[in-house]
């Protein structure tokens, strides 16, 4: 969750909705997972899987579509263009095989180079090692964080089912106001719904502070996060 960074059972769900709906095609929002841990395509046993590429340290306007035989079987073209037709006639047209169909024309060659070389970049590192740093700052950000009396965390409070990232609302400042002092303290965070307004209205906020951790983080820069809250509610009066 980007939200809640609880680690969700994903095979599990994908199993439950099968077993509901047989018919139902499973799509997973990986964008929050891919930078930080072992994702493995198979053992989700989903239709599809969609990541970007900027959080993965690449450039801005590409991501992945990671499709199943199944789903690319069952869908048409979205985008008319070069390469992507076989025949053409007056009467009728067909379209080349995957993935040359759904490839219309000049492709993003720039940032797809730069994407590989992004993926390589954070495989040269491992995975496994990413995972363990991230989640350790995490769980160090959740339990600094609640040394303050007006931080509530969300999310669990299981280190296991915990990703790379800690949302909290301190419950005398909003969200933007304390991300705009962080800010000014040379810390960025995401405030707001994170793109998930009912689990917002869910968790009765209107907007929530979020500190995701990357390779680059140290246990340095959350205490500078705390202290940098600190200073905000006294600079508040509070």
């Amino acid at each position: 969750s980007n939200v809640l960074g609880t680690i969700n059972a994903v095979a599990r769900l994908a199993d439950a909705v099968r077993a509901a709906a047989p018919a139902a095609m499973v799509f997973v929002d990986a964008a929050q997972s891919v930078p930080h841990m072992v994702v493995d395509f198979d053992e989700l046993r989903c239709d599809a899987i969609a990541f970007s590429g900027h959080k993965m340290y690449g450039p801005m306007g590409i991501g992945v579509l990671v499709g199943s035989e199944r789903l690319v079987a069952e869908c048409g073209p979205f985008l008319g263009g070069g390469e992507m037709i076989e025949t053409v006639t007056y009467q009728s047209s067909s379209y080349a095989n995957s993935p040359a169909r759904f490839e219309a024309g000049t492709p993003n060659v720039a940032d797809a180079v730069a994407l590989g070389a992004a993926v390589e970049y954070l495989a040269s590192f491992g995975m496994d090692r990413i995972w363990e740093h991230t989640r350790c700052l995490a769980t160090y950000a959740m339990h600094r964080l609640r040394e303050l009396p007006s931080i509530r965390v969300f999310g669990p409070t299981d280190d296991g089912a915990r990703s790379a990232l800690v949302a909290f609302v301190d419950e005398d400042v909003h969200a933007h106001d304390l991300a705009t002092f962080l800010d000014r303290d040379g810390i960025a965070i995401r405030a707001g719904h994170h793109c998930a307004m009912p689990l917002a209205e869910r968790l009765g906020v209107h907007a929530s502070a979020r500190a995701s951790f990357a390779l680059y983080n140290t246990r340095e820069e959350i205490d500078h996060l705390v202290e940098s809250i600190r200073r905000a509610r006294r600079y508040l009066g509070l």
